[in-house]
């Protein structure tokens, strides 16, 4: 895992147990890449669904015109209450119970199951051999996160708790708790829910509770869609999928996936990234590219490039890394996207 997405997943871990510092969740959240990232504030047109879930995902409960920092295009419909988002089955994959060692391995899987009727899905992400959702469990979130031996013997911040020497934990399941930047109890356990499988959630708040049902609710004999209804088919040369991230808690009112395209061997990349709202998206830009002859428009700052004919959506790539990839190189990502055909069916997808 790189540097930058472990400060990623640093900043996702504190906000689930503590306040959230905005500019920072910003740069580190969204403008993701594996060298240090150009900071870039948006200003009335810009923050992306995925910090605006970041920022208060669960929150959007009652009917309202616009969810905060979703920018000006796209108006979600109104909602009375977010709808559980399940990600799709893959068929034929391995669950987490079944092959350990492929949990976090492939970015564009999830192994992190849950039980019909019980917690829901706020949002899930991949990388480096880990994999995280936070979940709704009875109004509170709970972080559950997987990962196997091999990953628990590296180090680094951004990992759970070592097996062995300092700051080692044996994951029989015990709860320790420690007050969090704001006072309230953060509370913390890590078990083994099958063999080989290695497990920690955590939840602020009065009692341990809910970490008890997050636990009993999840299933590792399935294999999951983490990208939801977007596929990358075609990568430039070198490049490839590292990081998958989305964040459903508004689901039906909005959504969004998040994916990482790298190149690690010239250390550049971009960031790929669709946008869902209940209703349709008003204001595209003028096209002023053509994508194997679909209709595009790259922004006069070439920081993004947007496909442009799919409705309720926004799809765009981001050059936003210190070394981006090149504007052929998106053009080939965007061309080989593939976009479910119903966005708001997710048993279709």
């Amino acid at each position: 895992m790189t540097d930058l997405d472990q400060r990623i997943d640093q900043t996702l871990r504190e906000h689930a147990e503590g306040p959230v510092d905005a500019d920072r969740l910003l740069v580190h959240a969204v403008l993701r890449g594996r060298s240090r990232v150009r900071r870039r504030r948006a200003a009335g047109t810009g923050v992306a669904v995925g910090v605006a879930a970041l920022l208060g995902f669960g929150a959007v409960a009652a009917p309202m015109d616009r969810l905060p920092r979703l920018g000006p295009a796209i108006t979600p419909g109104l909602t009375e209450a977010a709808v559980p988002l399940i990600p799709p089955r893959v068929d034929g994959a391995p669950g987490a119970a079944a092959r350990p060692d492929q949990i976090g391995k492939d970015p564009t899987l999830l192994h992190i199951g849950l039980a019909p009727g019980g917690p829901r899905y706020l949002e899930w992400a991949v990388a480096g051999g880990k994999e995280t959702a936070k979940l709704d469990v009875g109004g509170r979130t709970v972080t559950v996160e997987l990962t196997s031996i091999d990953v628990l013997r590296l180090t680094g911040a951004w990992n759970m708790p070592p097996l062995d020497g300092p700051g080692g934990n044996r994951y029989d399941g015990s709860v320790v708790h420690a007050d969090g930047p704001d006072g309230v109890p953060i509370w913390r356990r890590y078990w083994q829910p099958a063999p080989g499988v290695y497990a920690g959630a955590s939840v602020p708040g009065p009692d341990e509770a809910p970490l008890y049902d997050a636990a009993e609710a999840l299933r590792l004999d399935q294999a999951y869609g983490c990208t939801g209804p977007l596929r990358l088919t075609a990568l430039p040369a070198g490049a490839q999928l590292t990081r998958c991230s989305t964040v459903v808690g508004t689901f039906p009112a909005a959504y969004a996936v998040m994916l990482a395209v790298i190149d690690d061997d010239r250390d550049m990349g971009i960031t790929v990234e669709l946008q869902y709202a209940g209703t349709t998206v008003t204001d595209k830009p003028p096209a002023n590219r053509t994508i194997d002859g679909r209709p595009a428009h790259l922004d006069p700052g070439g920081a993004r490039l947007e496909l442009l004919d799919i409705p309720r959506a926004q799809l765009f790539a981001t050059f936003n890394y210190e070394r981006s990839l090149s504007e052929a190189q998106a053009e080939t990502v965007l061309g080989g996207a593939r976009v479910a055909e119903h966005l708001d069916q997710p048993g279709t997808w």
